[in-house]
């Protein structure tokens, strides 16, 4: 298999819950015809597996491999995990990004719809605008795989330790990013005038969000990274807030859930906006923090986890009961059993990095 990395999507929609069904990757079609019946998923490219007479396709793939699903001669199920045409009209995102999103959008995205024998949709807002429940469309949720981080990075905080603080973005969530950014840095100053306990803030960006944070002694940006660094890297931190502020409409007003397994994985307890149905959810069980939409008024919200510390090793606890990735994985895998059918082999085991 060559041309294209394996994207996230795939392995949160698709392998992390369903690797043990995986069999030999890179089969040719007459190989692939001849062990079709046994049970397993085969790659046929970095995003698009065939399972019995069915192609599995996850968001998008190379030419040749999304030409070859228009053409399959079975069935076909995509999995659709971002609003591409609202993406692409979004004025917040990078330039370079919303053309790639209005690319896809305009050459591939209505024809793979109308091939599909199911869609499956990774958030409520965007199966409903792609047409509301059916036999047609199905719900799905993404699974990280491995079990959520303990609370033991907790422990110094009562004797006065460094809060660190997260925003795990991508490129696509830097205009939250920027939003919020002086709620941050107000936090970030009093923390450097000693007027709070410690606090510390990372973010990943590709390019300074504004001078005062890029320069600020209390804040770190890291570069982006590859799925497949970023995966390992993100298993090895550990953070005590991470925050998720969304923007109305565009790509934001369709987002998936796939931010609080990943705040799970790094122990953090989530600050996402209170009209974001996800986040809303977690914070109602008290195992998040909910803030007003609009980023630029977080800081009061900010001013209030920082001063609660001594709280936050319960509400990760909370979200790591909350987010039983292994429950997330049986669900997933039944999904996927009911619309392949009986094309996958009756089997069951323990979610994880294929």
């Amino acid at each position: 298999m060559t041309g294209m990395e394996r994207l996230p999507s795939t392995d949160l929609y698709f392998r992390n819950a369903c690797g043990v069904w995986l069999g030999l990757d890179g089969l040719s079609l007459s190989m692939l015809r001849s062990r079709q019946r046994n049970g397993r998923a085969h790659a046929l490219s970095a995003n698009s597996y065939a399972v019995g007479d069915w192609l599995v396709l996850v968001r998008r793939d190379t030419p040749l491999a999304m030409g070859r699903a228009l053409r399959w001669h079975g069935r076909v199920a995509y999995v659709m995990d971002d609003d591409f045409a609202a993406g692409a009209a979004d004025p917040h995102l990078p330039r370079d990004y919303a053309r790639r999103l209005g690319d896809f959008a305009r050459d591939w995205l209505g024809p793979l719809l109308a091939r599909a024998d199911v869609v499956l949709a990774a958030s409520d807002p965007l199966a409903d605008r792609l047409g509301g429940a059916g036999p047609w469309l199905r719900r799905i949720d993404p699974v990280w795989g491995g079990t959520p981080a303990d609370t033991a990075h907790y422990a110094p905080l009562a004797a006065g330790g460094t809060l660190q603080i997260a925003h795990l973005g991508s490129a696509s969530h830097g205009a939250a990013l920027a939003r919020v950014a002086p709620a941050v840095l107000r936090l970030l100053d009093r923390a450097a005038a000693g007027q709070i306990a410690p606090v510390r803030f990372t973010y990943m960006a590709a390019a300074p969000v504004s001078p005062a944070l890029e320069h600020h002694p209390l804040a770190r940006r890291i570069e982006p990274m590859t799925w497949s660094e970023y995966r390992r890297w993100i298993g090895r931190q550990r953070f005590h807030l991470a925050l998720y502020p969304l923007l109305a409409g565009g790509l934001d007003g369709a987002r998936s859930a796939a931010k609080l397994g990943e705040h799970g994985v790094c122990g953090a307890v989530g600050v996402y906006p209170a009209g974001w149905a996800p986040g809303a959810a977690m914070a109602a069980e008290g195992a998040a923090w909910a803030a007003p939409d609009a980023p630029a008024d977080w800081a009061d919200t900010l001013d209030q986890a920082q001063a609660r510390r001594g709280d936050l090793a319960a509400m990760a606890a909370a979200a790591a009961r909350r987010l039983n990735d292994a429950a997330a994985a049986d669900a997933q895998r039944a999904l996927w059993t009911d619309v392949l059918g009986g094309s996958l082999a009756p089997v069951c085991t323990r979610p994880g990095w294929a």
